[in-house]
């Protein structure tokens, strides 16, 4: 039965509220039917003064004015033929619905958003059946959101076909991230690196094949990571508190500082990957929680006396009583400022520690280093340990020392240590027992 009484009409407004950097306003379609309005991007601009809004359409009076007036002319004989088809098929038509008929978004096509629901849903199911990170699943629930938001900032519209995602689509992304949300480079082109993965899905579906992502030319700018001296490290190790909080959290900043565990890493850290080797001497031998990669670390004196320190404190059969991420990072700040050190630390500049003050000034090779991070390329390794001047400093004493006929090596570090006196055999039978009390063996 075909629709009768309606009422349709399509004309062209300015987004004036929206304007671009470049000072022109986006133009909108807007369709009514029936009463019900709809407005979507025309993915025209214009600037506000060069538009007539009685007539709809610009002055005209420039080659760039002339070629607007005939898009907006095509594109509103195709909504008005969609229009009349719909019509002619006998379908009750709404403004929403003539719009998804126009991008083609009905039950035979595929969107975006839709396709972001299956990526999700497949991450979701792969983070609890086979472990997967849980903070690249927020990240990438946080990508969907920002594309959702894109879509209706940019093209009033909620969803989106993935055939039509081209290079000039996700340059306006990456330009509206930059802009509109303020983000800096780097963030940027890691949410298009997401946003490319999960494209990559609708690719295998065979939903697409072109590759939209390939065309772009998005580079991570070089980013200077934080992270302590030796003078720095020895000035918060020995630094004391009055304060409980502040005084767990200095500990275990400086057990990631001469382990390398990321913050996930300590708050999961059981005692059955505290692993006892056949010379009596304690390893970490665990798997990364966000990339699943081995990783074994030797624990030296230090970490040892932590270990000992907190053995028994942890709920279940976690080394370590670990409060939330936000809450530590926020106390290191704190304790970075009462140590009197001009620098924006994290937790996760102790990883940065390691690699650079802890083991590479020190001489371990950074193939060393990279396998004690669970790094499966080296590069990675290398963005994180950096070759400092002290470094520099203690390579060119030896080369002095080896020319000069000199056998005796430059000084070593001093090793930090507590007043009381440091009883390896000790911690070694703490563990044992505790261990074996609770069948951890």
């Amino acid at each position: 039965m075909k629709q009768t009484n309606s009422t349709f009409s399509v004309i062209f407004v300015i987004q004036k509220g929206k304007c671009k950097a470049d000072g022109t306003a986006p133009i909108l379609a807007r369709i009514t039917v029936n009463g019900q309005m709809i407005h979507f991007s025309t993915q025209q601009s214009i600037l506000p003064d060069r538009w007539l809004p009685l007539e709809y359409r610009t002055m005209g009076q420039t080659k760039e004015e002339k070629a607007i007036n005939e898009k907006l002319v095509d594109f509103k004989s195709t909504i008005k033929r969609n229009y009349s088809d719909l019509i002619y098929r006998g379908e009750v038509v709404t403004a929403a619905k003539l719009k998804n008929n126009l991008f083609s978004l009905d039950e035979r096509s595929n969107g975006v958003m839709e396709l972001f629901e299956i990526f999700l849903r497949d991450y979701e199911r792969m983070t609890i059946t086979e472990g997967y990170g849980k903070e690249s699943f927020f990240l990438y629930r946080v990508t969907r959101d920002r594309v959702q938001e894109f879509l209706w900032d940019e093209y009033k519209c909620k969803e989106y076909p993935i055939a039509d995602i081209d290079k000039t689509f996700l340059e306006k992304l990456f330009v509206w991230l930059r802009i509109n949300k303020g983000n800096q480079n780097n963030t940027a082109v890691k949410f298009m690196h997401r946003f490319a993965s999960v494209y990559h899905m609708a690719r295998d579906k065979g939903w697409v094949n072109k590759n939209p992502f390939g065309s772009l030319r998005l580079k991570l700018d070089t980013v200077d990571r934080n992270y302590l001296t030796k003078d720095e490290l020895e000035t918060v190790y020995n630094k004391e508190f009055t304060s409980k909080r502040l005084e767990t959290v200095r500990d275990l900043f400086i057990f990631s500082c001469y382990t390398g565990l990321a913050y996930i890493d300590i708050k999961q850290l059981t005692f059955k990957e505290i692993v006892e080797k056949a010379d009596g001497r304690l390893w970490i031998v665990k798997k990364r929680q966000k990339t699943k990669t081995p990783v074994t670390v030797p624990l030296l004196d230090i970490p040892l006396m932590i270990l000992e320190k907190y053995t028994g404190k942890g709920k279940d059969d976690r080394v370590f009583p670990v409060m939330s991420n936000q809450k530590m990072n926020d106390y290191i700040k704190e304790i970075i400022a009462i140590c009197d050190i001009d620098k924006d630390i994290s937790f996760h500049c102790a990883r940065h520690t390691f690699a650079t003050t802890v083991t590479l000034e020190n001489g371990v090779p950074i193939e060393s280093v990279s396998k004690m991070l669970g790094h499966t390329n080296i590069q990675t390794t290398q963005l994180y340990a950096r070759i400092t001047n002290q470094k520099i400093q203690k390579d060119m004493d030896d080369l002095a020392a080896k020319i000069e006929g000199k056998h005796d090596a430059p000084p070593a570090p001093s090793k930090m240590s507590k007043d009381e006196p440091f009883q390896k055999e000790s911690i070694l039978r703490t563990m044992r027992k505790f261990k074996a009390e609770r069948g951890l063996q």
